[in-house]
């Protein structure tokens, strides 16, 4: 066989579900003078037998087998074996363009490119990805015949992601290059960087020949990135630190190390705000070193004043002594925070200085920006996580991620602790009790006789969860281990989010303690008697999956709370005005959006699954059984069939 023209090289890591896919893509390129070389990383599923009988259908894949040790030291295995002109790469989960290798091979010797790059199509389409991947993998056509330090740091349509790339063989077997295998995020570009300053001729294509699957449970991403966003920041500081070396072994090339810098700086402080003050300052001792040996005392002044500020924060941490929090507490930013100030301001005056404040800034705008990163350079207490805007309860889930101390609590941007002691009194008494839960009652800012958290007497004593159920989420502090071991997230249920997650933490555990104090204080804040059908939708199947909860845990008062929660004004008016029937034509809602049929049917639930007898049991009145807010929205929808009918 002549000698191939492009080695692919594949890293196979338990991956049985998609591998044909990307084999046959591979295998049935226009371009045949190919060698496939598929790296075995130790998988433990199917994908050995897999590649084995392509290899008895194909004779230009090759295998490789090997211990597993990710995903560097996978292609490092396939460039020891590759025997092509060029070397290609093919992620196992993702697939290829009929014509990639052909118009990638094409190009690089008509430009005599001995790099060539092209674009990607991402998929699935739905989640989206962000705008940056698409930015990213839409690049346009250019040649540079000469390297540029500006492509390799600031043109993100050249770098990262080798998958996208074509690489002369001679060039990395000069000078022995090879992809650092204890960096397991951000491998590409660290490698790209010891090739690119070598090559002597770089083509970018505009063609969209590899479709890369950017979401998939189970990847290497998934789990590196998504599962623990703190490992994500630390493995991005030993990503930096290894491009320093390459910046410095390379130091010669014009403007390499102003480029880092100006590259380097901005893109790890963005994550490295919401690092806890214990990794915060190991991380920050070691960049600086970085970031000086690099020369940044020579060019800070050349710097954007922004950039300037951000290694200042760096400095500043450098300098913190760490402290390892007791309770982590919950902000999260939403666009409107009139009080934010005020209320990070009460929260810095707690004489617990164990703490840890984990803003969460839900797209919020500017001027509110400007108040947090005031804040976070006046404390480094302050954990500062941005996130693009998404649901309340998505906020919350990001911030309770991020906690590192053994207790969470949580707070919203328009109240305040009682007093400077609120913290340091009620995390001792928790502490001492060695609790799941810890209620409290809390205050109603300019509501008479509005203190909450006491419940009302009944006659069996078992049933003494009232008063952490008349509490409220932020007036509780909980076991952080407690909460990720059960799994107990928020989910988005509207103007339940926060009951439902207090419930369902209250009733999974029975070691619970309640704090004889008031600690927390709500300003009363304007709550709309409107929402739309599809989330009082949303709100009345909540009630159903906790009244299924009472029933499991054999919980009385919560029934009795939904029921209540049901037939009060506040809620009962909510659920009454979103299911009037629309005076429109059923056509204008095709999907169903003005049927309140679903509405019924959650009412109708929820009394099949009260159960009289057991209320009774616990000493509540058969009253209390009864929905008023179903024949209220029963009564409207008949008013609206008479109106109906009298037109007629």
């Amino acid at each position: 066989m002549a000698k191939p023209l492009v080695s692919v090289l594949i890293p196979v890591y338990n991956v049985e579900e998609y591998l044909e896919r990307c084999l046959d893509s591979v295998l049935n390129q226009s371009l045949t003078r190919i060698e496939v070389i598929c790296v075995n990383d130790g998988s433990t599923d199917k994908s050995l037998e897999i590649l084995k009988k392509y290899q008895e259908n194909d004779s230009r894949v090759i295998i490789v087998n090997k211990e597993n040790g990710g995903l560097p030291s996978a292609r490092n295995a396939g460039i020891e074996r590759a025997k092509g002109e060029y070397v290609g790469f093919v992620d196992s989960d993702d697939y290829v363009q009929p014509d990639m290798f052909e118009k990638l091979y094409n190009t690089a010797k008509r430009e005599k490119s001995d790099v060539v790059v092209c674009g990607a199509n991402i998929l699935p389409e739905i989640p989206r990805a962000s705008d940056w991947l698409y930015a990213c993998l839409s690049p346009s056509y250019r040649k540079y015949d000469k390297f540029d330090a500006n492509m390799l740091f600031h043109d993100m349509t050249v770098t990262p992601f080798l998958w996208r790339t074509l690489i002369k063989k001679s060039l990395i077997d000069k000078y022995n290059l090879r992809l650092n295998e204890t960096i397991m995020i951000g491998e590409d570009k660290a490698f790209q960087c010891k090739v690119y300053p070598l090559a002597e001729s770089i083509t970018v294509i505009p063609d969209k020949l590899y479709n890369y699957f950017w979401c998939r449970e189970g990847s290497l991403m998934n789990q590196t990135v998504y599962g623990d966003p703190e490992k994500k920041v630390l493995e991005h500081g030993r990503l930096i630190t290894d491009i320093a070396e390459t910046v410095m072994k390379y130091q010669e090339r014009e403007h390499i190390k102003e480029a880092f810098l100006e590259w380097s700086i901005p893109f790890l402080y963005d994550d490295f705000i919401f690092l806890s003050l214990e990794n915060k300052v190991d991380l920050a001792i070691k960049m600086i070193a970085v970031w000086n040996k690099c020369g940044y005392p020579e060019y800070k002044f050349d710097m954007p004043e922004w950039k300037r500020e951000m290694v200042d924060y760096f400095e500043q941490v450098a300098q913190e002594e760490k402290i390892i929090p007791r309770l982590s507490i919950v902000i999260p930013v939403d666009i409107e925070a009139e009080y934010l100030e005020e209320t990070i301001a009460n929260v810095l005056e707690q004489s617990l200085e164990e703490i840890e404040i984990i803003l969460v800034n839900n797209g919020t705008k500017n001027e509110n920006y400007a108040i947090l990163h005031k804040y976070l350079f006046k404390d480094k207490r302050i954990r500062l996580l941005n996130i693009a805007h998404t649901s309340y309860a998505e906020a919350l889930n990001k911030g309770m991620n991020l906690a590192k101390a053994k207790y969470i609590t949580f707070m919203e941007t328009y109240d305040w602790y009682e007093n400077k002691d609120s913290l340091k009194r009620w995390i001792e008494y928790t502490e001492d009790e060695n609790v799941d839960v810890c209620g409290s009652m809390y205050c109603m800012k300019n509501v008479p006789g509005a203190l909450a958290g006491e419940y009302r007497s009944i006659s069996n004593p078992e049933e003494n969860i009232g008063k952490y159920l008349e509490s409220d989420f932020h007036s509780t502090i909980f076991r952080t281990g407690y909460l990720r071991s059960n799994e107990i997230l928020f989910h988005e249920s509207t103007i339940l989010t926060g009951f439902e997650f207090l419930a369902v933490a209250c009733l999974r555990t029975n070691n619970r303690a309640w704090y004889q104090g008031v600690t927390y204080t709500h300003r009363n804040i304007h709550r709309p008697d409107w929402i739309s059908t599809e989330k009082c939708k949303i709100v009345l199947n909540i009630f159903v999956k906790l009244m299924r909860l009472s029933i499991e845990t054999k919980c009385a008062y919560l029934q009795v709370k939904i029921l209540e929660m049901l037939n009060g004004d506040e809620l009962g008016k909510v659920i009454v005005n979103n299911t009037r029937a629309f005076k429109s034509s059923p056509s204008e809602f095709p999907n169903g959006e003005n049927s309140q049929v679903e509405v019924v049917d959650a009412l109708l639930k929820i009394a099949s699954l009260t159960d009289v007898d057991f209320l009774k049991k616990y000493g509540y009145s058969v009253e209390k059984t009864y929905i008023k807010t179903l024949y209220e929205v029963i009564k409207e929808r008949q008013k609206f069939l008479a109106e109906l009918s009298n037109q007629r």
